[in-house]
């Protein structure tokens, strides 16, 4: 009798441990299911349309249109990116930003190609080079004479423009300027300075047949080039000029400040919209509470669900709209390399002199 009560009170227990494997392996079922349709999901793009206000936007580029890309890092939406292809539609632009990390840390330049290929012809596309990058310029010896990176070269090849210097984009007489941002924080003058004398001494070394100094002097050369071409451009900007910034990471608040202050005291150009990638709409979400961790920014800001404010899409810091792509793909810049609940985008920024939330 006691073994048989025995066996009855052991078998409850049995079903009870059954139970549980059943619900660990229905568990690991879904998650198993949720991450196999949130990489489907992924190879599919979202293009959303935003209106920018610019004030005192010349009636000319009224709707202006730019499309913004970034953060591809070598991810591949679709065959020969098709399903970007297929989000674009008949959509029209007249020019197109790429704000860095397009490659990535992986090293693989083709899912960039392939994008570009696809780009309409007889559009400006403006390329940047973001921190996981391999370097765009090239200062030490690399087997040929050339001071930009091959995936550099290969963009122009492909109708990219590398953007180093601002570059006009006329409609109906009025001009959208489209500049590196780095180009507003640096002293130009001096930079240009120390840039002359650092290829002078170069040359003057007696070693300018060293691959070492021959690499390092083309560089310096080329980046001289490039600086006097910056000074001479952003002599001719006229204060009806629309000036839109590329930069990888969104500038701060601290130097947007500084060149708020700087631009009303020299009465110069600044930019009319920034735009920048980096963060990519912090990559893994949760629906209804956003990002679950963006890392720590050296202003304090990111942690922790901090929300979307400063990481995605529009903010007006100091006076400057600043526009944030969601981006593309999958940066090392989180510890996850995981794309969750969050669907790579495009956006199609449309200028209008109309007030706009």
């Amino acid at each position: 009798m006691r073994q048989q009560g025995g066996r009855r009170l052991f078998s409850p227990r049995r079903r009870r441990h059954a139970g549980c494997l059943t619900v660990i392996l229905l568990l690991f079922a879904a998650l198993a299911l949720v991450l196999s349709l949130n990489g489907l999901s992924n190879r599919f793009l979202r293009l959303e349309t935003r209106r920018i206000t610019v004030l005192n936007l010349p009636k000319a580029l009224e709707k202006f249109s730019v499309l913004h890309l970034s953060d591809l890092n070598g991810a591949r939406l679709g065959n020969q990116q098709e399903n970007l292809r297929k989000a674009l539609g008949k959509e029209s632009f007249q020019a197109v930003a790429l704000t860095g990390d397009m490659v990535g840390r992986g090293g693989d330049e083709e899912p960039l190609m392939e994008l570009l290929a696809l780009l309409p012809q007889g559009v400006p596309v403006f390329l940047i080079a973001g921190d996981s990058d391999p370097a765009p310029l090239l200062s030490v010896p690399h087997g040929d004479s050339e001071v930009k990176a091959e995936y550099i070269r290969k963009s122009e090849a492909l109708g990219a423009i590398y953007l180093e210097a601002p570059y006009p984009v006329t409609q109906e007489g009025q001009t959208v300027w489209f500049c590196p941002g780095d180009l507003f924080f640096y002293d130009l003058p001096s930079a240009r300075n120390a840039l002359a004398l650092q290829a002078e001494t170069l040359r003057s070394s007696g070693n300018a047949y060293d691959p070492e100094i021959g690499a390092q002097l083309r560089f310096a050369e080329h980046r001289l080039k490039v600086t006097e071409q910056a000074l001479e451009a952003m002599d001719t900007m006229k204060p009806g000029d629309v000036v839109i910034a590329l930069m990888h990471h969104p500038p701060g608040q601290d130097v947007l400040g500084d060149l708020s202050q700087s631009s009303r005291e020299s009465g110069k150009p600044s930019p009319s919209l920034f735009l920048a990638g980096g963060f990519n709409n912090g990559q893994v979400r949760l629906p209804g509470l956003g990002p679950v961790y963006i890392p720590r920014q050296g202003d304090g800001r990111g942690g922790f669900f901090p929300g979307d404010e400063g990481f995605t899409g529009l903010s007006i810091i100091k006076g400057f709209p600043l526009f944030i792509s969601p981006g593309l793909g999958v940066s090392d810049y989180y510890p996850l390399p995981l794309r969750l609940f969050n669907r790579p985008g495009a956006t199609l920024l449309e200028l209008t002199a109309q007030m706009t939330r």
